[in-house]
């Protein structure tokens, strides 16, 4: 039986908080503490695409993001009109916060994707080492005999030497 489960993910750039509209942000009062909501609040939009819902027809209210962000309403309230005003977050017709710019920010995978990641990245791997290969170093590196015999066979065809092969080596015998 697979295993189908999906998994969401944040990929920051380790320029994020060196982005304007975050520095900023850290620069105000309590602005720590509201990078801190904002980076629970994209956790929490990654399940809807940036939305932030209970589900598909209920929106969070700053006092339900309150609860969930363990914050004060309050503080929370302040936080939505800043991100507002700096743009990270926008207003919805149906009244959800929509988190901008999670486009950039957001990853999701499965077991299965992961699988066929790894036969991805194994395929890119061989291509680079020139070709199909079946794994086996002589498919990289050809035995020396062989490279021998066809020493050996030019040799002849040129005329210029004796086959080593054909040669016996001398024995002293006492």
């Amino acid at each position: 039986m697979s295993d189908n489960r999906k998994y969401y993910y944040l990929k920051l750039k380790e320029n994020y908080f060196d982005d304007d509209s975050i520095v900023l942000l850290e620069s105000m009062q309590d602005g720590i503490l509201y990078s801190y909501i904002l980076l629970k609040l994209y956790l929490k939009s990654l399940k809807h695409g940036g939305k932030l819902q209970l589900d598909e027809n209920i929106p969070y209210t700053p006092q339900m993001i309150a609860t969930l962000t363990r914050q004060q309403v309050g503080t929370v309230e302040r936080a939505l009109k800043i991100y507002l005003q700096l743009g990270l977050v926008e207003v919805m017709t149906n009244g959800a916060y929509y988190m901008s710019n999670i486009e950039l920010l957001i990853g999701q995978s499965s077991t299965e994707g992961e699988r066929k990641k790894q036969a991805r990245m194994a395929l890119q791997a061989q291509k680079k080492r020139g070709g199909q290969m079946g794994g086996h170093l002589s498919d990289i590196h050809p035995p020396e005999i062989e490279k021998e015999i066809e020493l050996e066979i030019e040799r002849v065809r040129k005329g210029t030497d004796r086959p080593l092969l054909w040669t016996l080596p001398k024995c002293d015998f006492v």
